[in-house]
């Protein structure tokens, strides 16, 4: 699992400054975040005997606004997520939650079969099942005697 850390650098010079900018960004929220601009979803992905099950997490999306698409055997999911329509921006002191236009590509192993994918969304969770070729399952090869 991969997780990416960013950290704002501070001068040696002022070293009272990470703490105070720290006690801004929690009571105030931080100026440099933007409200809008590409995101990355959280992405699990899961192998079973059969297939690939990928679940992303896009609370707040509309189903409509979710883009599923395969091509050379990577698969995406793209859309994007609004800001509060009925909510004004300058009202709020802090926003964690990110919006604007997402995508998430992985790179699905050839044995998979293209035309069996299907996804499905229910509460802000997508679920997209992939299957394996039947040339990619295991299968019991028989003994004979004789």
């Amino acid at each position: 699992m991969r997780r990416e850390l960013v950290r704002n650098t501070v001068p040696a010079t002022a070293p009272w400054n990470d703490d105070f900018q720290r006690i801004v960004r929690t009571f105030i929220g931080d100026a440099d975040a933007s409200l809008t601009g590409a995101f990355s979803p959280a992405l699990d992905v899961e192998e079973t005997e059969d297939g690939f099950t990928l679940h992303v997490e896009l609370p707040g999306v509309p189903a409509d606004n979710v883009d599923v698409s395969i091509e050379e055997n990577v698969l995406t999911v793209s859309g994007s997520r609004d800001f509060y329509a009925d909510k004004d921006a300058d009202k709020f002191r802090r926003v964690e939650r990110r919006f604007g236009t997402f995508h998430r590509a992985v790179r699905l192993p050839d044995r998979v079969d293209p035309a069996g994918i299907k996804a499905g969304f229910k509460d802000g969770l997508l679920t997209v099942s992939v299957p394996k070729a039947e040339s990619a399952k295991p299968r019991r090869i028989e003994v004979t005697t004789g």
